[in-house]
């Protein structure tokens, strides 16, 4: 009877322990997410390259005021999460270009609605 007992236990604990490591690794995931787009000017960078190839002064003017090297090391951040894609064009004088890649792409998308969030409610204040 005892061994009947003991069994419902350990498999509720089983499957708690279960449903708490995927909410762990879904947490990750999101936090891990957050620090790199809660760096200034990271999601204004995705936004301004929208569907087009910009060069660094071009980023530079439509932000408004990035500094130089705080630009350049959320590039490279964006670049090394494989958010953009740098190429460097071969011409005299070489320049780089940044464009978005598929999943920096996914992110412009999912800014959208937070930024008609922020318009509704930010207007009521």
């Amino acid at each position: 009877m005892d061994a009947g007992l003991s069994a419902t236990p350990a498999a509720h604990v089983r499957s708690r322990a279960a449903r708490r490591a995927a909410a762990l690794r879904a947490e990750s995931a999101a936090t891990a997410a957050l620090t790199v787009l809660g760096q200034k000017w990271v999601l204004r960078i995705v936004r301004v390259l929208g569907d087009q190839k910009q060069r660094f002064c071009e980023l530079q003017d439509a932000l408004g005021g990035a500094n130089s090297a705080t630009l350049s090391q959320r590039l490279k951040l964006l670049e090394d999460e494989g958010l953009i894609d740098r190429r460097i064009i071969s011409e005299v004088p070489p320049w780089v270009e940044y464009s978005l890649t598929e999943k920096g792409a996914d992110l412009r998308q999912a800014i959208g609605p937070i930024d008609a969030w922020a318009d509704r409610w930010v207007a009521r204040q």
